[in-house]
């Protein structure tokens, strides 16, 4: 689906803005420009109103008049018969997708409709455009704020620059540069690069949803493995060697359900990397616990006492899985005691 584009902002002569606005008289060649481009570029765009005063107009005369626009590419949000009527809607209605709001509040349609885009291109423009450049890096969707014209597009244009989002450094500085012929393509391709990042981090986080998802199902199936090896281990012979295969899985499993619950607590998606880490740390506890238990008891499995024996080794598995990322820290760490060279002849 090509990307969806907001177009917001102003540049009339007889109006204050904050900051001012700079060449208004060369706006509407610039946001033609600007509209041109985006149709080539295959992007969609979202207009609200057919007003003279703002740049919508004009983004889509250039739309249009490149002739690369697409049957639907151009949705208009106004209100109930009030903003959707474009003189280029009269000779290509194919290319409009008109859907009026019921409300005579634009702001509710505007800020709205910020929701559902890819993107928004901004220029000139006051108090809205600038909250809309700000609900724009707020939901951290590329904003290609044009600050040549000055206006809420600037002001938006200096947040941007501390909080550049999907942006790079040298996409956020094209935005600065004074307008001339033929800025109007670097701009739109840096704000389509910037949506396909965008859209790569999307398809990131949800494979790393599903990871989470799945590594959750994981422990839930060991959480009942580890439980199910108490009743296996009292139906298995005492002294045979079903009971110590059952005493040796209960911390295994235990062990990689900790390092998998450790896991996501922590917010991290390599699950298996961590149920690996787990596992050793679960084994090494239980194999320690165990053999201190032998030293004193050499025929501990030979009776009655291994079966008692799993419930301790389940706990102790599951807290060294839960806790082998702490300790695997610790034993990277070099805690050497600085000892310096005593002077000859000793102390003083």
């Amino acid at each position: 689906m090509s990307p969806l584009v907001a177009i917001a902002g102003s540049a009339q002569i007889n109006r204050s803005y904050s900051p001012a606005v700079r060449d208004p008289e060369a706006a509407p060649a610039a946001a033609a420009e600007l509209g041109a481009e985006l149709a080539k570029q295959g992007c969609r765009i979202v207009v609200y109103s057919n007003d003279p005063d703002f740049v919508e107009r004009d983004v889509v005369r250039g739309y249009v008049g490149s002739g690369r626009a697409e049957p639907g590419s151009i949705l208009v949000r106004g209100r109930y018969q009030q903003d959707v009527d474009f003189e280029e809607a009269q000779q290509h209605p194919e290319l409009f997708a008109v859907v009026p709001e019921s409300t005579d509040d634009w702001e509710v349609s505007f800020y709205r409709s910020l929701l559902t885009v890819d993107a928004l291109l901004l220029m000139g423009g006051g108090r809205s455009t600038f909250i809309a450049g700000l609900i724009g890096l707020s939901r951290r969707i590329p904003v290609a704020a044009v600050a040549a014209f000055g206006g809420g597009a600037e002001k938006t244009w200096q947040r941007l620059t501390n909080e550049r989002g999907v942006a790079t450094e040298e996409e956020v500085a094209l935005l600065a540069r004074p307008w001339q012929s033929a800025a109007a393509g670097p701009i739109v391709t840096a704000l389509c690069a910037q949506v396909r990042r965008r859209a790569d981090e999307e398809r990131a986080e949800g494979a790393a949803g599903r990871r989470t998802v799945a590594g959750l199902v994981t422990a839930l199936v060991l959480l009942l493995l580890a439980l199910a090896t108490i009743p296996l281990a009292y139906a298995a012979p005492a002294g045979g060697w079903q009971n110590v295969a059952v005493l040796v899985a209960a911390p295994m499993f235990a062990s990689v359900w900790g390092a998998i619950v450790r896991n996501a607590y922590d917010g991290n998606g390599n699950w298996l990397r961590a149920a690996a880490l787990g596992s050793a740390a679960g084994v090494i506890a239980f194999l320690l616990f165990v053999a201190a238990q032998l030293s004193t008891n050499p025929g501990l499995l030979d009776g009655d006492a291994a079966r008692r024996l799993v419930f301790f080794v389940l706990a102790i598995g599951f807290i060294g899985g839960f806790t082998s990322e702490v300790v695997y820290a610790k034993l990277r760490d070099q805690d050497v005691t600085q000892t310096p060279v005593l002077p000859p002849g000793g102390p003083r």
